[in-house]
């Protein structure tokens, strides 16, 4: 799928897409935060078939859902998107782990491993889009994003109280 993107000066960023379906989509993210979708049943239409405006929090909302925050269609745990070059994955929180009960800050996930948490799933509670004054507790499963070696390097921070990031081959890692 080829995204296509151009600036709208004094507005925000237009994307545009084709889907597999022959449909188009156009999402408008304007400066203010407020975002607009238009959906087109054939890519050649002028008009759109509907147009759908968001504030922020519910565009950030819709894309934790359609990220896979609280439900994983796919057999696998993980998501890879943008060509293999960015994952998504859920991690288990170990008992024993360094990040337990640990703020979001003070655990300095992105400077460590250069993922980010991008949610939680705790119980029966889904956190989207986590405060960085979020403790992370044992049993969470962080919903993160980064790159293979970055992905793996917050598996290892979440299954070992050292920091011994995961390697390719898995010498480190305690569940080979």
């Amino acid at each position: 799928m080829k995204i296509k993107t151009g600036d709208l000066p004094g507005i925000g960023k237009r994307y545009s897409f084709e889907t597999a379906e022959g449909e188009k989509l156009v999402v408008i993210l304007h400066q203010s935060g407020q975002r607009e979708l238009y959906h087109f049943t054939r890519s050649d239409e002028d008009e759109p078939d509907f147009t759908l405006r968001l504030n922020d929090e519910e565009a950030r909302q819709l894309g934790t859902l359609l990220l896979g925050v609280d439900y994983q269609p796919v057999a696998d745990d993980r998501v890879e998107l943008l060509l293999k070059k960015v994952r998504i994955e859920w991690i288990q929180v170990a008992p024993d782990s360094e990040l337990a009960n640990k703020k979001i800050i003070d655990s300095r996930i992105r400077s460590k491993t250069g993922a980010t948490i991008i949610g939680i799933h705790r119980g029966q509670d889904m956190i989207g889009s986590p405060d960085i004054d979020e403790v992370i507790l044992p049993g969470d499963t962080l919903m993160v994003i980064g790159n293979r070696e970055q992905t793996k390097n917050v598996d290892s921070l979440c299954h070992s109280c050292t920091l011994g990031f995961a390697s390719d081959d898995k010498k480190n890692d305690p569940n080979p």
